[in-house]
């Protein structure tokens, strides 16, 4: 009788023993699922940012809308009638900050040429000038945006523009075959602030997750005259180009 006391308690430590492991070994998945759960709700980085900085180079084929101004001031075009397109390029660093999906506001500031060329030239005589205006330009723009990784973008706005300086670099050869070259700086005679309007229609691609490469072509109208009032002359900017560059989301 005290032996099959013994065995039956001997028996029930076994069952109970093995009981524990089992139940011990069925909490370590516990644990690892725990942990897996974890690290599914700590918080992630979004791929698409809200606010991006964005540095650009802008070329752009660039000309000008030139009218006689009224009496008592106006001229005849003379010569600069025969003007012709000139290619600049411009810079600028700034800022793009989604408000929603498909919206974004675009801010920045940039330092923007424009101007046009002439030349006149026959067997014997040759004249010709480069004449570019620059300026510190502040583009703000509201953007349509679509996609992801490869994104549309499509908008524009207005850019006020702080003017700097006029420079036309002139060069000629005579009858007798003497050749010469001079630069004329000037900053009088030229409205203090212009304003230009905009429109963008391009893309931009995501090589990294902070890194998207920019291609944003752009049409730029002057809206608002480059000479004083008083001078012979009302002339309003045009500009057909792109802007190319990078984009660093925050």
């Amino acid at each position: 009788m005290r032996k099959q006391g013994i065995t039956l308690l001997l028996a029930l430590i076994a069952s109970f023993s093995g009981f524990s492991q089992i139940e011990l070994g069925g909490e370590e998945p516990a644990k690892e699922d725990k942990k897996k759960k974890e690290v599914e709700v700590k918080p992630k980085r979004e791929q698409d940012g809200s606010t991006e900085v964005y540095m650009v180079a802008n070329w752009s084929n660039t000309s000008r809308k030139l009218e006689m101004n009224d009496a008592p001031f106006g001229d005849p075009l003379g010569n600069r009638e025969f003007e012709s397109p000139l290619n600049k390029w411009s810079f600028g660093i700034g800022f793009r900050n989604r408000l929603n999906r498909s919206i974004s506001v675009q801010g920045g500031i940039s330092f923007m040429r424009n101007g046009e060329s002439y030349l006149y030239e026959e067997e014997d005589t040759l004249f010709r000038y480069e004449t570019t205006y620059s300026y510190v330009a502040m583009p703000i723009k509201v953007l349509y945006t679509y996609g992801d990784k490869l994104t549309l973008l499509a908008g524009g706005g207005l850019t006020p523009q702080l003017f700097l300086s006029s420079v036309q670099e002139q060069e000629w050869r005579d009858t007798q075959d003497e050749t010469g070259n001079q630069t004329i700086k000037q900053q009088n005679g030229y409205s203090s602030f212009v304003l230009s309007a905009a429109l963008n229609v391009g893309v931009q691609y995501q090589f990294s997750d902070n890194w998207t490469l920019l291609f944003l072509p752009e049409y730029r109208v002057q809206l608002t005259d480059t000479y004083e009032k008083t001078d012979s002359f009302n002339h309003f900017g045009r500009a057909l180009g792109f802007d190319i560059g990078l984009t660093f989301k925050l």
